[in-house]
């Protein structure tokens, strides 16, 4: 599982000799730098709390180089503090990990060849670095499905649940977040928070194996996980030999409020990645493989709903014979 390390400065704290306090620090790690400029006293500690980067990694030890540069700003003369240590962060720990780094600086002061000063200043940076699973699922609540605003034209849409998506960023109001799969797959889209102020989209959600259907069409039945279930089709309209893609769905169907007991009934999976065949539940056919036992829906929806393929599109495989 791909996590993301969240890495920040706390804190500088200024001990030693003085040697100044207009002080710049920088902190690079990988191919990002964080600069801050700050008036620090001698014996004194100051906040930082700034984000340096975030680093996504798939092992359980991510180690990187960190360059830690420490300057005292003056008119005439910078004096100059710099290491370079390596960073070791432990994926499997969920609590906020702390790294101390100490950097010296010697006072240097020249003038014409001459040389004086004797004071050595001693920073101590402490860089803070949280493990975040940033892999989120929308909720199966309500209808089963989570209206949700993409950012690219700002359009209302909905997604249907235990779909997987990435947080990208949050603020006061929202979740920003990349769509890994289905019909919106890669696209940027945001949510807000609920009234209590906590995240609509839910974690720990875990994918089951494709599932594997099986339509005939002389006996008009679907059979899935062994259980088997009566269809209507349509005359004009009889479906091809073969096999075809079973897809995550799409949208919200709204025929489906018609069929209050079967709770689910707006969630139509697509057959193949065209056209507008559906898996639905109802009581007639313009194509679709239509369930007719309304109230056994919701055990195909639970069977499909968590199932995928593994090509970002499908729940699974459904086998058309005679």
């Amino acid at each position: 599982m791909t996590k993301t390390i969240k890495l920040s400065c706390v804190k500088i704290k200024y001990t030693g000799d003085s040697i100044g306090d207009d002080i710049r620090l920088e902190v690079e790690i990988l191919d990002r730098v964080l600069r801050v400029d700050k008036i620090i006293k001698v014996n004194t500690i100051a906040e930082i709390n700034r984000e340096i980067g975030r680093f996504e990694t798939d092992q359980k030890l991510f180690e990187a180089d960190a360059r830690i540069t420490v300057i005292e700003k003056d008119l005439l003369f910078n004096d100059v503090g710099s290491i370079t240590s390596s960073i070791k962060i432990d994926t499997n720990i969920a609590k906020p990990q702390q790294f101390v780094y100490e950097i010296k600086i010697r006072e240097t002061r020249s003038i014409s060849g001459k040389f004086w000063g004797g004071a050595t200043a001693i920073f101590e940076v402490t860089l803070e670095a949280e493990v975040i699973n940033t892999i989120r699922y929308v909720p199966d609540e309500n209808d089963g499905w989570l209206k949700v605003r993409l950012e690219n034209d700002k359009s209302l849409i909905s997604l249907p649940a235990y779909l997987k998506v990435k947080i990208e960023r949050t603020d006061n109001k929202r979740e920003y977040f990349t769509i890994l799969e289905g019909a919106y797959r890669e696209q940027l889209a945001s949510v807000k928070f609920g009234e209590s102020g906590l995240s609509y989209l839910i974690v720990d959600i875990k994918h089951k194996p494709m599932a594997r259907a099986l339509y005939s069409v002389s006996k008009k039945a679907f059979t899935l996980n062994d259980k088997t279930y009566a269809i209507v089709d349509y005359k004009k309209a009889l479906w091809r030999k073969g096999l075809y893609d079973i897809e995550i769905p799409d949208a919200p169907h709204i025929a489906g409020v018609r069929y209050p007991e079967a709770k689910r009934a707006k969630t139509w999976f697509r057959i193949g990645h065209s056209g507008d065949r559906y898996l639905h539940t109802g009581s007639r056919s313009l194509g679709c493989i239509t369930i007719i036992e309304t109230t056994r829906w919701m055990e195909i929806y639970n069977a499909l709903i968590k199932a995928r393929k593994g090509d970002f599109m499908s729940v699974g495989i459904l086998e058309v014979i005679d």
